[in-house]
């Protein structure tokens, strides 16, 4: 017999052709052109955003850069705007006769555990923060039918997260009692609802509730009564103090609501 020879398959090394070589580089380089241009793009759009904001203004439309919506400049033409007189406004603005008042306030709203703006107390049950339309309805309705509870579980599983730990709840069910004083007020004297509002002219949460609140007195125009109070947080908003001085300068002069909707507009609520 002749033994059979047997062969064992070797493998070979496929050489690489200098024109593959070429093709993969050039379409690296390619890639990477593609992604140098579009970086040069997105750094050109990035500046011309950046100028454009500076040029429009960012805090109030037509406002000069740099320049706050709420500077002491701005809320003397608001008040000559909405028809104060202006030199009586403008003395109230920088005298600091106002202070004390907005003071009280801050240290009422202190007293009363509101930590943040904005805070609010419908009859009393409290609510904080720039909540959905939806949740103050709820809450109004059970005041207006006579299902209101001083208990957490008799309202929505929406607003029982806000409610469950009385540690850290945004909403809580038991009503405080709040002396309103001579604040000012919107809507019936008489209104089955009373929302009193803790609140910061400057402060973006505050102009996100500001159309809520709109919402609220056009839904319920008989039957709720709004009640604003000065909750200026300083620490944040460096205008917010002299913004609530001026809303009762305003008020001195009958315009309190009137310069209320103009700063928070001018912030574009």
């Amino acid at each position: 017999m002749v033994a059979k020879k047997i062969t064992h398959p070797t493998s070979k090394k496929k050489a690489v052709e200098p024109n593959t070589m070429m093709n993969r580089l050039s379409q690296k380089f390619n890639l990477l052109a593609v992604l140098v241009v579009a970086l040069f793009v997105f750094q050109g759009y990035t500046f011309y955003r950046v100028k454009n904001i500076k040029t429009t203004g960012g805090a109030g439309a037509g406002k000069p850069a740099g320049e706050s919506a709420l500077s002491e400049k701005n809320l003397i033409a608001y008040a000559d705007e909405l028809g104060l007189n202006k030199k009586v406004f403008k003395q109230c603005l920088t005298d600091g006769s106002k202070t004390d008042a907005v003071a009280a306030e801050s240290a009422e709203a202190a007293s009363l555990g509101v930590q943040g703006t904005p805070g609010f107390f419908i009859n009393g049950k409290f609510l904080g923060g720039a909540f959905p339309f939806e949740n103050f309805k709820e809450i109004i309705d059970k005041e207006l039918d006579g299902t209101s509870s001083t208990l957490c579980t008799d309202y929505s599983k929406t607003l029982q997260t806000y409610c469950a730990d009385p540690a850290t709840a945004s909403f809580k069910p038991k009503p405080v009692n709040i002396d309103l004083g001579s604040a000012p007020s919107a809507g019936p004297a008489n209104a089955k609802v009373t929302i009193v509002e803790y609140s910061d002219f400057e402060c973006p949460f505050c102009a996100r509730a500001f159309s809520t609140v709109k919402k609220i007195q056009e839904t319920y125009p008989n039957d709720v009564r709004l009640v604003y109070k000065q909750l200026p947080l300083t620490q944040l908003h460096p205008d917010a103090q002299r913004a609530a001085e001026a809303s009762l300068c305003a008020k001195d002069q009958g315009k309190f609501w009137e310069l209320h909707d103009k700063m928070f507009q001018s912030q574009g609520a």
